[in-house]
């Protein structure tokens, strides 16, 4: 599942960002909602919906725009996890748990779902 950011011209049409959606995503959820990256966690960030859609978030290493994520998944009370090799989380939140075992992982979607 992919969250497809978008613009709506001025004759009302809707248009995907180019390059959007890649290959590997199965079900586009199509917005209107342009920002990501760097601006994040602005008000008109996709980011938004990726946060506040799931019960719990597993944040894997990325860029910009998953750092940002993390900071709405913290704001907007989301339990998350940040799974990877710690070096690559650096700019990431503090207060963010942090692991590299899939076995927490899983313990840690059990009981955020419960």
């Amino acid at each position: 599942m992919g969250i497809i950011p978008g613009t709506v011209g001025a004759d009302g049409r809707y248009q995907p960002r180019p390059g959007y959606p890649n290959t590997d995503i199965e079900i586009p959820i199509y917005t209107h909602l342009p920002l990501s990256g760097e601006q994040g966690t602005d008000p008109m960030s996709r980011n938004h919906i990726n946060v506040l859609t799931p019960h719990a978030l597993v944040a894997l290493p990325g860029g910009a725009g998953t750092a940002a994520e993390a900071v709405l998944a913290l704001r907007y009370g989301k339990p998350l996890i940040l799974h990877g090799p710690p070096e690559v989380f650096r700019r990431f939140p503090a207060e963010a748990e942090r692991t590299t075992s899939l076995e927490r992982v899983a313990e840690f979607l059990l009981a955020a779902t419960r």
